[in-house]
């Protein structure tokens, strides 16, 4: 990842934290997005601050900003070379439960927001006939929203098929999509799990990942490793979906 720019969105925790992380140990230069300004700053410093990194803050409930951000980082760096859509959140709803608001706002930040970012960078990174975009989706994207609300599920399944379209259009020019399909990861959205919760789960491996696995699959899609890999979705989830 030497000499790479990669912009990461939701990257001062979990899962984003640690692919932004994992790219900078590598040799990327890396831009982090949080929503605070304050959050991101303290995110920069603890990652070791320097020239590689750059900090972004933006509410991408306002999906229009997932397109900024690309233009920002292009300002800065003058390249990017590297997309991860990993901003995104949900909570575990009854099907009953839901409205047309909360609905909407989790297809703004779960798709919308990934697809102006996806735009402007697929834009930007024609110029150079090269470059990679990993969208984080979920193992709720593929069946019925077992351990998520209908609305977190419809909006990570909307991300795959979003890869896959991107990924069959961008193919001529070089550039690369792919998405990764996490299970239950230790993260801010697993810590209320309880200890026979976890034991339901019935997760082959017989554990949650720990985010930089999830990460460790990211940089692969995102370097050179998998140059001949397009419009696939990896599972990173200990065998979970083996049992469908």
């Amino acid at each position: 990842m030497e000499n790479k720019v990669i912009l990461v969105t939701g990257s001062t925790r979990g899962i984003g934290l640690a692919v932004a992380r994992d790219l900078l140990a590598a040799g990327a230069s890396v831009a982090l997005h949080g929503r605070s300004p304050e959050r991101t700053g303290e995110t920069r410093e603890a990652l070791g601050g320097g020239e590689r990194i750059q900090v972004l803050a933006a509410d991408l409930g306002s999906p229009e900003w997932g397109g900024r951000l690309v233009e920002q980082v292009i300002q800065h760096f003058g390249r990017i070379d590297g997309l991860v859509n990993n901003a995104g959140g949900g909570k575990a709803k009854a099907f009953r439960g839901l409205d047309v608001e909360g609905w909407r706002q989790t297809q703004s930040v779960n798709v919308e927001a990934a697809l102006t970012a996806s735009q402007a960078a697929y834009n930007a990174m024609r110029q150079h006939r090269s470059g990679s975009i990993v969208n984080i989706a979920s193992i709720a994207a593929h069946g019925a929203g077992k351990w998520m609300g209908a609305d977190y599920a419809a909006s990570k399944a909307a991300l795959v098929s979003l890869t896959k379209s991107l990924a069959f259009e961008a193919a001529r020019f070089g550039i690369r999509c792919n998405a990764v399909s996490p299970g239950f990861v230790e993260t801010d959205m697993t810590a209320a799990l309880t200890e026979e919760r976890r034991d339901g789960l019935a997760i082959p491996l017989g554990r949650l990942a720990q985010p930089d696995e999830i990460a460790r699959a990211v940089r692969f899609l995102l370097s050179e490793e998998s140059s001949y890999i397009t419009g696939q979705v990896l599972h990173v989830d200990g065998g979970l979906w083996m049992g469908g």
